[in-house]
């Protein structure tokens, strides 16, 4: 499958990339019962639709074990009723052996027809084939083996869609890099000059760029069928799964948030060691959750006189708060739903009086002057009685933010 551009009335560029690693695949089989694997027929034989986004191999896993696969799908939920268990036929240089792979849900609810759910299973070394198997035929499922390039902590961005706000990247960017995280973004559609502008970050090492496919599935018409409207939000919370299984193995700790977020670091000097804190005060905890603060605040429309720095100074605490959002620790948590993970494991919520999301509710966009350049944003939480001795970011981390900016 080639990428493509579909022009829509907000010249969004669409992304249809098929990755050697993102499957859209609709459980077409093939037998192989010769070694020319490529040769042969394929055909639609499957009783059920199912898409798969990805597959990742894990040489070793804290939580996984040895030598395991896990397969990332999405498909109606009334799967699971019938089928608990995938055949696995996996091939290595010298070998080729069954497994048994669990299905899990990953979606926490029945409320849309099409929902995440994961496979996974102890496999044989290296392998360098992977099959989902039924009744003798076998489907090919494209992997791929998880980095452990240290990345301590990483945000996730769930998928952007007719995404246009530069001003809210920007800021994301430069303050996710000013406290030691990696940002990884996921891309449904998105218009030219912000991809200009993300492509640029992605060489200077910020931000990790991924390519969020529709559900496409090849042996149904969209006019008589469209999973794509039968899902949550763009399968985020499989989009979040995908995150926290390719990093797992290589971050300490893995964010799960929207674009309009920010998480500013006030127990530390870094999400490293505030999270580290926080782990090390609570041991037997999975995850945390950060409240959301609604926030107001002021941006300039041009970008020749747009300041990260400005954003910042003019944040102002609304007072409401929003359902919070995640912190996993990937070495206790499998797969998670949008902002808690389907399994029961336990958490801690971090006090807003602590620290909490800043939420960019409501962005005022400024003709021409209107920021205060000496003001310090305060943190003032629901919970807060607005302590002045209670800065949001302090002025030296805004200075050099913004010096990182206009470098």
């Amino acid at each position: 499958m080639l990428p493509r551009v579909i022009p829509s009335i907000l010249s969004v560029v669409f992304f249809f990339s098929f990755l050697f690693f993102v499957a859209a695949l609709v459980m077409q089989f093939v037998r192989i019962d010769s070694p020319d694997l490529e040769n042969e027929a394929v055909f639609n034989s499957a009783p059920y639709d199912v898409f798969v986004y990805s597959a990742f191999y894990f040489n070793q896993s804290k939580s996984l074990g040895e030598s395991s696969i896990v397969i990332l799908m999405t498909a109606d939920f009334e799967v699971l009723d019938t089928i608990k268990k995938l055949d696995l036929l996996v091939i290595n240089a010298t070998n080729r052996g069954m497994a048994m792979a669990e299905l899990e849900r990953v979606t926490i609810h029945d409320a849309c027809k099409w929902i995440a759910m994961t496979a996974t299973a102890e496999v044989v070394k290296n392998p360098s084939l992977l099959f989902v198997s039924l009744g003798g035929n076998h489907a090919p499922i494209p992997f791929e083996v998880v980095s452990t390039d240290p990345k301590p902590v990483v945000m996730c961005i769930s998928p952007l869609f007719a995404a246009e706000n530069w001003q809210n990247l920007l800021v994301a960017l430069h303050v996710y890099k000013r406290f030691g995280a990696h940002m990884h973004l996921y891309i449904r559609s998105v218009v030219s000059p912000m991809l200009e502008i993300l492509r640029v970050y992605e060489q200077e090492g910020y931000v990790t760029l991924k390519p969020w496919n529709r559900i496409n599935l090849l042996n149904r018409d969209e006019r008589d069928f469209n999973p794509n409207l039968n899902v949550e939000f763009r399968s985020q919370a499989a989009a979040q799964t995908d995150c926290l299984l390719r990093y797992k193995e290589a971050s300490e700790f893995i964010a799960f948030l929207d674009l309009d977020d920010l998480i500013i670091p006030r127990m530390a000097n870094s999400y490293l060691n505030e999270f580290r804190f926080l782990a090390a005060e609570n041991p037997s905890v999975a995850y945390f959750t950060y409240t959301k603060q609604n926030t107001r605040t002021r941006a300039y429309k041009r970008a020749n006189v747009f300041s990260v720095e400005h954003v910042l100074r003019s944040v102002q605490f609304e007072q409401t708060t929003e359902t919070g959002k995640m912190i996993a620790i990937p070495s206790k948590v499998n797969n998670t739903w949008i902002h808690w993970p389907h399994k029961t494991v336990k958490k801690l919520e971090v006090d807003p009086e602590i620290n909490s999301i800043t939420h960019f509710k409501h962005i005022d966009m400024l003709d021409g002057m209107g920021v205060d350049h000496e003001r310090v944003p305060q943190y003032n939480p629901t919970t807060s009685g607005g302590d002045a001795e209670k800065p949001l970011i302090s002025n030296k981390n805004l200075q050099m933010i913004e010096k990182d900016f206009n470098r």
